[in-house]
């Protein structure tokens, strides 16, 4: 049984890892250079929605296999899949929808042309603009706490 929750550990593990750097790395930077911020925005919005939908079950479920297998240090195995936990938690309960709500604020302002910086660089710190700035970082942020717990939570994980 702990053979097989640590296989599905680390197949739950890498899909969070992957989906998170193909949604933030690839995903977006490409879409936001082809279809222009207008049309970007409210695409980005729903796929946001869906991809902390989809995290906040499969990364608790990391957790829950890694509660079956967890090695010795047994802590070190619980507290990384528990930060990375965490990290997706906040950003799927708390801080995602709010920074969608402030989306639609984001949205207002592109058709009201008061949008800012249309630069992939520019979305990447600010989101839609000045209304989404302060929640689109803490979703960043979040998305960092997570990272940093399934990163650590890898490396605890393989053999040595």
């Amino acid at each position: 049984m702990t053979r097989i929750a640590y296989i599905l550990d680390v197949l739950l593990l890498s899909f969070a890892f992957g989906t998170t750097l193909w949604f933030f790395f690839v995903q977006s930077p490409a879409l936001f250079k082809s279809m222009g911020k207008e049309r970007f925005l409210p695409l980005q919005m729903r796929l946001t929605k869906l991809l902390f939908k989809t995290l906040a079950v499969v990364v608790p479920l990391m957790l829950g296999a890694t509660l079956v297998h967890g090695r010795d240090p047994y802590w070190l195995h619980v507290g990384t899949a528990g930060l990375a936990t965490l990290g997706v938690l906040t950003n799927n309960f708390v801080v995602v929808p709010r920074a969608l709500k402030a989306g639609g604020q984001s949205l207002r302002d592109l058709q009201n042309e008061q949008a800012p910086d249309g630069s992939v660089s520019g979305f990447a710190s600010d989101g839609g603009g000045s209304a989404t700035k302060v929640w689109h970082r803490m979703v960043v942020l979040f998305v960092v706490v997570m990272l940093a717990g399934l990163v650590s939570h890898g490396i605890v994980l393989m053999p040595g």
